[in-house]
């Protein structure tokens, strides 16, 4: 089948644009918009730590290939608090595997043909073998609408000799296959068909809730969230986003409680974008005052007590820390520009 006229927009990163020592720090760079890693205790640094990572965008939806040596995942609760992650990640293990835990309680092992997952507003922390992975990020509100009537799926395996497992794993194999077939006119219809498979193998495996959040609702936050992402540089006061959405200031604070407030979102969202802008060569011409006005803050000096208060460091050293490792290695800089990308797309969800 010949390739069709617009295809869907893709990225890849590699170690192995970095130099040997390096390769697991370039990692690190490169998956932090998801996850803090660690290398196991027991690694030998000359071992040659490889990671890669192939991911298109399909509108709604990132599909990522992943191969990745034996490491730490985390996302601990201060951070699932406040990285403005609000996504569903669904994982097939076609090799390798992890033990861990998906909460301060419950255990979880997954092996190779397994599929699980993952709320990204909440904590989990795995050690996983070498592995290969294909992980689809689903915004809140297609998984909601996927999962609907049922518990929040946060950590639910589907073993490989489940019906469902096996049927969702099949689905996300022949997605993957025939990616370089699919357009941008066809990526709706491509999600909608991934969106209800995954409600056909999931439902079933979850208790029923009493009571279900309202799709309305789901549906509207998840608007004003896009919203917000693709307009960080402008007024985003409750009261410009009532304007815009024709909702009222009570259902506006009501939707984004869970999240610790619209003006604390709004700003963390900024505060992440600020974080990934420092940290790209790309954009290392902007004085730290001009990422701050960009990105809607009032002062300079309001924008650095924020940036410092949530990452623990001034703009200027997470900047001369980039620039540091890209000194290092030309690798960390052509890693870092994929990861903006990928942030952006991740984030523009």
């Amino acid at each position: 089948m010949p390739p069709p006229a617009q295809p869907l927009p893709s990225t890849a990163f590699a170690t192995t644009q970095s130099s040997f020592e390096d390769r697991f720090e370039a990692w690190r760079s490169g998956i932090s918009v998801l996850f803090d890693v660690a290398p196991l205790a027991q690694r030998d640094p000359l071992d040659g730590f490889h990671a890669q990572v192939n991911a298109v965008h399909l509108g709604q939806l990132l599909l990522g290939d992943l191969r990745f040596g034996a490491q730490r995942f985390a996302r601990s609760q201060a951070r699932a608090a406040h990285d403005g992650l609000d996504h569903y990640l669904v994982q097939w293990y076609r090799d390798g595997g992890f033990i861990g835990q998906h909460s301060d309680r419950d255990d979880l092992r997954v092996r190779a043909g397994d599929v699980v997952v993952f709320d990204m507003a909440r904590t989990q922390h795995t050690v996983a073998q070498n592995s290969r992975v294909l992980s689809l990020i689903v915004p809140r509100a297609l998984g909601d609408e996927a999962f609907a009537g049922a518990t929040n799926p946060h950590g639910t395996v589907l073993r490989s000799d489940n019906i469902f497992g096996g049927l969702l794993a099949d689905h996300l194999g022949a997605l993957h296959r025939r990616l370089p077939t699919i357009g941008m006119d066809q990526a709706d219809d491509v999600v909608r068909a991934t969106t209800h498979m995954l409600a056909a193998c999931l439902r079933p495996s979850q208790r029923t809730l009493a009571e279900a959040r309202a799709e309305v609702e789901a549906v509207t936050l998840e608007r004003i969230q896009r919203h917000i992402g693709r307009h960080l540089g402008a007024p985003l006061t409750p009261d410009a986003l009532c304007r815009t959405f024709g909702i009222s200031r009570h259902r506006l604070y009501r939707l984004f409680e869970p999240l610790g407030g619209v003006t604390r979102y709004v700003q963390q969202r900024r505060l992440q974008r600020a974080f990934q802008t420092l940290s790209d060569a790309a954009y290392r011409h902007l004085r730290v005052a001009d990422v701050a006005t960009r990105l809607g803050f009032a002062s300079e000096a309001h924008f650095s007590r924020a940036f410092r208060a949530t990452f623990g460091h001034t703009p200027s050293d997470v900047r001369a820390a980039a620039e540091a490792a890209r000194n290092i290695s030309y690798g960390l800089a052509t890693g870092s520009a994929v990861t903006v990308e990928y942030a952006d797309w991740l984030l523009g969800l």
